[in-house]
């Protein structure tokens, strides 16, 4: 079953079993909650979204880049007026470089990793605003493996794994979310395998 209404309108609207919250302004001004880690029960599924941090909204990244754009700009016609107007071609080419960087980086914060664990299989779906790739795994076979942090900066890593292939879920969150997203896996009747099971 495809998940397109959970991307389109986010999981905001649903109300979480289980999740992290991370705080957000609304264009009211209002401050409001999002769920970085949600589960919830669909029916006999559980539905698991991933989603990571995201500290300013599409509109707020533009604005941001409008701003320093206008500064920018309003530096080099003052230094173009007294005769530097090789300043010019830099200002532009900074204001590009900005544009691009800053929304590549706003159009990842709104990836979103769906995981549907049913009876029978569990399906991921992955996409920015729809779904645009999606793995199935046979549920009898699947179970997470739990790869440790290396190092105390490190954060864990949660493979979907049934025999035939792997998928990692949650890269894009930090350590804490990860977490929550090995519990919620857990939560859903899926099994986990540490690495490093005699340390367990």
């Amino acid at each position: 079953m495809v998940v397109v209404a959970d991307f389109v309108k986010g999981a905001l609207k649903h109300e979480p079993q289980l999740g992290t919250n991370q705080l957000g302004t609304n264009q009211l001004g209002t401050i409001e909650v999002r769920s970085v880690v949600t589960c919830r029960q669909q029916g006999l599924d559980t539905l698991i979204t991933l989603e990571p941090n995201r500290s300013a909204t599409r509109q707020q990244t533009l604005l941001f880049v409008l701003l320093v754009s206008a500064v920018t700009l309003s530096v080099a016609l003052f230094w173009a007026f007294f005769g530097a107007w090789l300043v010019l071609p830099f200002a532009g080419l900074e204001i590009a470089v900005l544009t691009y960087v800053a929304l590549r980086v706003s159009r990842s914060t709104y990836r979103m990793q769906v995981i549907r664990v049913g009876l029978d299989a569990v399906e991921v779906e992955e996409g920015e605003f729809f779904p645009v790739r999606k793995w199935r795994f046979l549920r009898p076979n699947t179970h997470v493996n739990v790869l440790a942090a290396r190092t105390p900066m490190d954060s864990i890593g949660l493979h979907l794994q049934d025999g035939l292939q792997s998928l990692e879920v949650g890269a894009f969150l930090n350590q804490g979310d990860r977490l929550k997203a090995r519990d919620a896996l857990q939560a859903s009747g899926l099994m986990l395998c540490n690495e490093h099971w005699w340390r367990s």
